[in-house]
């Protein structure tokens, strides 16, 4: 735990709450129902991203022996091989299950360019820090094995999808819901995957590709 309390790694822990709050700022401000808490909802937002870094930056490269960011002993053909993977995703995701969660969950879609905008930041924020590098951090802080924290990361990505349908009103069909569950098992291991390979900006970009299939719809919707 003395790693936590580094001048360096809160440092950097600090920078990177900084950003990643700001980036999320656009997306909480479209949220209607709390404006008049949203300076609240931002700093608790600030808050919490501060500690889930502060777990990267202490225990990532020092447990697993891979850099945070970006790393560049990677073959080279790492970063295409991703880039052909996330639009494979993105077009199985526009054509198979985009047309069937829009009409249970509209909300968590794109209106416009500006919505788009807000979500994608606010997704390239929070999901792989939250679903990805804090847990693997944490669980590879607690087991200090690789395979372990993986599965654990994957599990834990597994839970939260488990609360989110717990709590929504209209659940989907029986086998929308063995889909979600195969693609945030997928998604976990790949994501994983990518960060000890390639490290965050390798999954930011995988991230990023699978959020610009949203276009698609805007574009055709004009």
């Amino acid at each position: 735990m003395r790693s936590l309390a580094q001048p360096k790694v809160l440092a950097r822990a600090g920078l990177a709450a900084i950003i990643t709050a700001l980036a999320c700022y656009p997306r909480l401000a479209g949220w209607s129902e709390r404006s008049e808490a949203l300076l609240y909802l931002w700093l608790t937002l600030l808050w919490s991203v501060f500690f889930l870094w502060a777990f990267v930056f202490a225990w990532q490269s020092s447990h697993a022996g891979r850099p945070v960011l970006l790393a560049t002993d990677g073959p080279p053909a790492l970063w295409a091989a991703a880039t052909v993977c996330a639009l494979a995703a993105a077009l199985l995701l526009h054509f198979f299950v985009d047309p069937q969660l829009r009409v249970i969950t509209p909300q968590d879609y794109p209106a416009n360019g500006k919505s788009w905008l807000s979500m994608c930041l606010f997704t390239l924020a929070m999901d792989p820090l939250f679903l990805c590098f804090a847990p693997f951090a944490l669980f590879i802080r607690l087991s200090h094995q690789r395979t372990a924290a993986l599965f654990l990361t994957v599990m834990f990505g597994v839970g939260v999808l488990y609360l989110k349908l717990r709590a929504s009103k209209d659940l989907p069909p029986a086998g929308m819901i063995v889909e979600l569950w195969a693609l945030r098992i997928i998604a976990g291991f790949s994501s994983v995957y990518l960060y000890l390979r390639g490290g965050a900006a390798l999954v930011w970009w995988f991230v990023l590709l699978v959020q610009l299939r949203h276009l698609i719809d805007l574009w055709m919707a004009r």
